[in-house]
């Protein structure tokens, strides 16, 4: 978030259809994240009424890649296929573990399996393409 001229542009989810935009004026980090100052939100009060809301920016305020970095959000549809070229299934969804985040990968015939979305595990990403080399390490 260094990175990102303020102010910004960002969008408050709720409940669908109930999103709220709203402009960000000021990032500090703290320990687990980042703290946002809000125009218009002055108080302990109304900041607490966005606890747990997802906070969503336009993608042309994040930084640009560098080469072989992406965005977890780039993974979603993403066709997986191993090392030796075997289908794996699509990504249908990513969560954060606490540690790292992690692919859910769907397959027809093989069901779902669960693949960290590290480098170690990562072979290459193809964003445009919507396809994903992998090393499942079995």
């Amino acid at each position: 978030m260094d990175a990102v001229a303020l102010p910004l542009p960002v969008t408050i989810g709720g409940l669908p259809g109930s999103e709220t935009p709203a402009t960000v004026t000021a990032v500090r980090r703290i320990v687990d994240g980042f703290l946002l100052r809000l125009e218009g939100v002055s108080t302990r009060k109304g900041a607490a009424s966005l606890t747990g809301r997802q906070l969503s920016l336009p993608r042309a305020a994040l930084p640009p890649l560098g080469e072989g970095e992406f965005y977890v959000e780039d993974l979603l549809g993403c066709l997986v296929e191993d090392s030796q070229g075997r289908s794996l299934g699509v990504v249908r969804g990513v969560f954060w573990n606490g540690a790292h985040d992690v692919m859910v990968i769907d397959h027809k015939e093989m069901g779902e399996r669960l693949l960290p979305a590290m480098p170690e595990f990562i072979v290459s990403i193809d964003t445009l393409g919507k396809r994903a080399v992998v090393n499942p390490h079995e």
